[in-house]
């Protein structure tokens, strides 16, 4: 699949991204560190969503569609301060192998 430079429009299938899985890991163990929502399990925002799920995303075969990825924003929007950066971890982002089928 070629980049574009932007995400494909939509969300891919569930059993198409592995990103399902690690979303609903986030927000069942990471917790909103500030502001009116502190302590609450962590929302991803929709843009997030979309990010995470076409980041995880795989093929019929079970390889990634995507070798790599960035997301930019302008300064102060950043991962730093944002616990999505939890799930990735804080020097980068690390997707497992996926399983491929035998």
């Amino acid at each position: 699949m070629p980049l574009t430079g932007n995400m494909p429009t939509g969300v891919p299938h569930p059993t198409r991204s592995l990103g399902y899985g690690i979303i609903r890991w986030c927000q069942r163990y990471i917790l909103q560190p500030d502001g009116e929502n502190a302590g609450q399990p962590w929302r991803f925002s929709p843009e997030q969503l979309r990010f995470v799920l076409w980041l995880y995303a795989i093929d019929e075969r079970g390889r990634w569609l995507y070798r790599s990825a960035a997301l930019r924003r302008a300064k102060g929007w950043g991962l730093r301060q944002d616990p999505t950066s939890r799930g990735f971890g804080d020097r980068g982002i690390h997707r497992p192998r996926p399983l491929l089928p035998l």
